[in-house]
């Protein structure tokens, strides 16, 4: 096979993609910033060759001999899928290699292969963005007469790393510690949003899942450490639905009797459900999620920026222009009449920047916004209906959003009485509802249903343009573990897979339709933040369970997966969370994602006292200081990156610096009582500049050089449990740092 390379755009002129022979093998390498990947065709699999994380491309002539492994004993085929009941890791024979320009000015790597037993094609597409990290999906075309079906599938899989003992000069690291570890969200129920905690990896396999029906409060995201080399290495998958991730630690290391084995971990990771999980009609081509992943040899913060540069340069959508950050001010409406009328004027008084009506909008019958769902037209106990509450958010100088639950229907709903057919089924025909006490109770749309996902996408595209929305939140508060089925050619479909095409190509379309319309993610909280769904949507919620220290704990936590901007937090959704914390750090928690404000008390209540001064404060300080920063696109600097939720810890710090350096703040949140001091050394700042620092508790202002904030830090005192420290600083221009302390 004759060498194909070409030069990349100027978006992503520090990537490569070349298709190339090795030895007798056809080869493909990807270079995106320092990440190198080749793979080859070898043994009818579809095999890794090396990764690198230092930019740097083998010889020929090592590439070559590479990887060295057996097939049959390693994990090394890079994707993995089964097609009725047969493995198809193996059987593979070469078709094309070409490239193709890819979204957002992306690169796109396309090998093709044949499989020599069962009628399927597979395309490997592999995407730079000029970041260290890719991006891999595989598009599956049955090519056969009859109806194939998917059970599995993981659109990248394989050798993360293998360290042959012989191919390092019979060097072993000297580190006593487990070789790998493994980082990820244990959560697994609502509020427990964040809590990414480390494990040591034991020798086999280790899994962790997802099996409510959607991504989970844990999501598909991993970090692994090499703890021989120092490399990390980041995966997550595009996936809303059901999911699974293993890792293979090679067990026979101690057991071998051959030292050249060395020490191996190979990974796998996809969509999981009831087999089959994907029904394919002759001729059709599916598309699978995507799985991102990068290898980087760097500090953790350093992992997470890339990573962060990654999700802004080719994942989550650029916000509309003019909705780059704004605090929002949403209400479920509670009452009838002009209540919500003056909620509007309250927010607006008190400067936030936009208004979203919450539940209990729609329906027949007021008070009963759990109960009514799916019947999205106005209710009657809106005086002028939405329109009015539009135009006077509006001409309060506020933007307009509004809630929806379109993939759920209320026990009380018209839709419920005439459509009971469209409700989620299996076991011939008992429905999938999540079984809670009334009046929560649920049921859910079959997307696999074209009837029902018909109803479903009009009426998401209907309520965003018939109501001029400027943003729109979208809600899921089921749980549907297995899901539902479908008797589809002879096959028993779970309806998960379709339940989620239907749901990116909606707003697919939305975004294509109305792309001024920012949009944001909820599910129960952050029951649904996958990259599925932030690869179509603007921001996401953290939690529903928003009390400190649980709410700064979170969002420490999330941050090392999103970056802060693509996180929005409800502040005051806990009807006694006040009570959990003094008054300035309740509000500090605001300034580290989009704030969203649960109302401010009592609509008649004075507010000329210190709890409307200070809340209006920190909303201007968001608006003048924090939230361009934060629409710049921060770097996130974790001073505490391990505290989970529920580990013991005394602090939990934070820090959002710009990228250039000239300003950033941080938050110290105190979360023990008794007292201590805690030495903040900011680490967005240059060294050889003059910055003033504010400590916002005593209105304290210092000057001070890069070099000693960096070296000699801050002290920060506090003594009480859920307290806080504010630190926020900005270069001061014309001044250079020369010398000394």
């Amino acid at each position: 096979m004759a060498k194909k390379t070409s030069k990349a755009s100027a978006k992503t002129e520090n990537t490569e993609i070349a298709f190339y022979k090795s030895k007798d093998r056809p080869a493909a390498r990807y270079v995106s910033a320092t990440s190198v990947c080749e793979e080859a065709l070898q043994d009818t699999r579809w095999i890794g060759l090396y990764r690198s994380a230092s930019g740097q491309v083998q010889r020929e002539n090592i590439t070559s001999d590479l990887p060295g492994l057996k097939t049959v004993e390693f994990p090394l085929h890079t994707f993995e899928l089964e097609i009725d009941g047969q493995d198809l890791r193996n059987g593979w024979e070469w078709v094309s290699a070409t490239e193709r320009k890819g979204e957002r000015g992306t690169r796109e790597a396309v090998v093709e292969l044949r499989h020599t037993v069962r009628p399927v094609k597979v395309k490997i597409i592999t995407r730079m963005d000029g970041t260290p990290f890719y991006s891999r999906h595989l598009e599956i075309t049955n090519t056969g007469k009859a109806a194939a079906s998917l059970s599995r599938v993981s659109p990248w899989s394989g050798l993360l790393w293998s360290w042959n003992p012989q191919g390092h000069w019979g060097e072993m690291p000297q580190e006593k510690k487990k070789p790998f570890s493994l980082g990820s969200f244990e959560s697994v129920c609502q509020g427990s949003e964040g809590n990414f905690l480390w494990e040591d990896l034991p020798k086999g396999t280790r899994r962790i899942e997802g099996a409510n029906g959607r991504s989970g409060f844990g999501n598909p995201f991993v970090v692994l450490k090499n703890n021989m080399t120092g490399e990390t290495a980041i995966i997550s998958l595009a996936w809303s639905g059901n999911w699974y991730a293993e890792f293979w630690n090679d067990p026979y290391r101690d057991l071998s009797n051959e030292p050249s084995r060395g020490v191996s971990l190979g990974f796998s990771m996809g969509p999981n459900g009831s087999a089959p999980q994907r029904v394919l009609d002759p001729g059709e081509t599916l598309k699978t999620p995507e799985t991102h992943l990068g290898i980087l040899h760097c500090g953790e913060a350093e992992a997470v920026a890339a990573w962060h540069g990654h999700l802004r340069a080719s994942v989550i959508p650029s916000r509309p222009k003019g909705k780059e950050m704004y605090s929002v001010t949403g209400r479920v409406v509670e009452e009838p009449g002009k209540w919500i009328h003056k909620e509007i004027e309250i927010a607006a008084e008190v400067g936030a920047e936009a208004f979203m009506v919450d539940a209990g909008w729609y329906g027949d019958e007021f008070g009963s916004w759990w109960n009514n769902r799916g019947d999205w037209w106005e209710g009657k106990w809106l005086p002028g209906g939405l329109k009015a509450c539009r135009d006077l958010c509006h001409k309060k100088g506020m933007l307009f959003g509004l809630w929806m639950e379109p993939e759920s229907v209320g026990p009380k709903s018209k839709l419920m009485k005439e459509h009971p057919e469209w409700l989620l089924r299996t076991d011939n025909g008992r429905e999938v509802s999540p079984k809670q006490e009334a009046p929560y109770t649920n049921h859910v749309l079959d997307l696999a249903n074209p009837e029902a996902a018909a109803f479903f996408q009009k009426e998401v595209v209907r309520v965003i343009r018939e109501h001029k929305l400027d943003f729109f939140k979208i809600d899921y508060n089921v749980i549907v573990s297995e899901g539902g089925q479908h008797n589809k050619n002879g096959f028993s479909e779970s309806e998960n897979w379709r339940h989620y095409e239907m749901l990116y190509k909606t707003f697919d379309q939305v975004r294509r339709e109305m792309p001024e319309v920012a949009l944001e993610c909820c599910a129960a909280g952050g029951g649904r933040n996958d990259l599925g769904i932030m690869s179509r949507f603007h921001y996401a919620c953290e939690s529903d369970f928003s009390m400190f220290p649980r709410s700064i704990r979170t969002i420490n936590g999330l941050t090392r997966f999103l970056p802060p901007e693509a996180l929005c937090y409800y502040h005051n959704h806990m009807q006694n969370a006040h009570q959990k914390v003094d008054l300035d750090s309740h509000l500090r928690v605001t300034l580290f994602a989009q704030p969203i404000f649960v109302g401010f008390g009592g609509q008649y209540a004075d507010r000329t006292t210190p709890y409307f001064q200070k809340t209006k404060r920190y909303i201007k300080l968001a608006k003048d200081f924090t939230a361009p920063i934060l629409a710049g696109k921060p770097t996130v600097y974790h001073h505490t990156p391990d505290i989970g939720l529920y580990t013991p810890a005394e602090w939990c710090v934070l820090e959002y610096g710009a990228e250039d350096k000239s300003r950033g703040y941080a938050g110290v949140f105190k979360l023990t009582n008794g007292r201590s001091e805690y030495k903040l050394r900011l680490r967005g700042v240059d060294a050889v500049s003059i910055y003033k620092v504010t400590l916002d508790n005593n209105s304290q202002v210092l000057n001070m050089s890069g070099q000693e904030i960096l070296l000699h830090g801050i002290p920060v005192e506090l003594d009480a449990a859920n307290t806080s420290e504010l630190v926020m600083y900005e270069k001061i221009q014309g001044t250079k740092f020369i010398g000394g302390r």
